[in-house]
Order: structure tokens, then sequence, then C-alpha cells
């Protein structure tokens, strides 16, 4: 079982290295050394529907028009349902911003591939063998795999 199957980092290798380095990231995204990294990556911060709990993690990213286009197989994404206030630390500047998973599957397909296409990278941390495989970004999706779209306010 791979990442199509799993996309969830939570209790793998490359979890265990992320959440050793997302500290240090966090803290480059939100600094005036933002660059090269933030030309990949942006800090999203959002607060809990019902702790009220400030949450705050880095994501890779990619543009799509006016939105930046987001993929995650862990769960944090549910805060966004219905869509929701965040804010990103985007290109070395704090802004506001909304957010919102999308659920449809076939713009969610769509969109990912796009995204993978746009950065090969990312379908290749996805667990995906070729960017564009429709049957593959399906899967992926199908086993718990998002996309977010921000929208910068």
């Amino acid at each position: 079982m791979g990442r199509l199957d799993r996309p969830r980092l939570r209790g793998t290798a490359l979890g265990t290295a992320l959440r050793l380095w997302n500290p240090v990231m966090k803290r480059l995204l939100a600094s005036r050394f933002h660059w090269p990294w933030s030309r990949w990556f942006l800090l999203i911060s959002w607060t809990g529907r019902k702790t009220g709990r400030d949450y705050q993690t880095p994501v890779s990213y990619v543009r799509h028009d006016h939105d930046l286009l987001i993929t995650t197989g862990d769960a944090w994404w549910r805060y966004l349902v219905g869509g929701a206030e965040v804010r990103v630390w985007f290109g070395g500047r704090r802004q506001r911003a909304t957010a919102e998973p999308v659920l449809d599957e076939e713009e969610s397909l769509a969109l990912h591939a796009r995204m993978f296409v746009d950065q090969p990278l990312f379908a290749v941390l996805a667990g995906l063998s070729r960017a564009a495989d429709r049957d593959q970004i399906t899967r992926s999706i199908r086993a718990g795999r998002t996309l977010i779209r921000v929208r910068l306010v």
C-alpha cells in the first residue's frame, strides 16, 4: 500500500520528517528569509470551530487563476468545510484569505491534475508515477486526498 491508497502522512517516514521540518519551515515562511521557499510553500492558519484554538501548517501550493491550490492527505481540511476565513503567509506577507475544500470529485480531479502537471514534484510526493494519470489521481482522492482552494481577500 503506497501513498495513493493511504495519503495521510501520520505514521509514515515522510510524516515524521515533515513533523521535524515544519517548525523550521514555519519560521522561514514568516520571515524576511522566505525566498526561495515561498515559491512553492505557504503558511496557512485557521481557527478551530469547536475549540477556538489557532492552527498553522506549511503547505505546498500552485497558483490557478486567482486562486491558490493546496492538496493534503491529512484531516485538517475538515475545519474548512463550507468555507472559512484563514490567514496565509504568502510571498513573505501575511494576508487574509478564504479557503474551502473542493468536494466534487470531477472538479477535484481536474484541479489535482492541473496542480500535478504544473509541479511534478508534488505528484511524486503524492505517490503518483505519472503526474497526469487520471486513474491514479482518482484513486488517491477516493482514499482521502483533498484539494483546497484558497482565495486571497
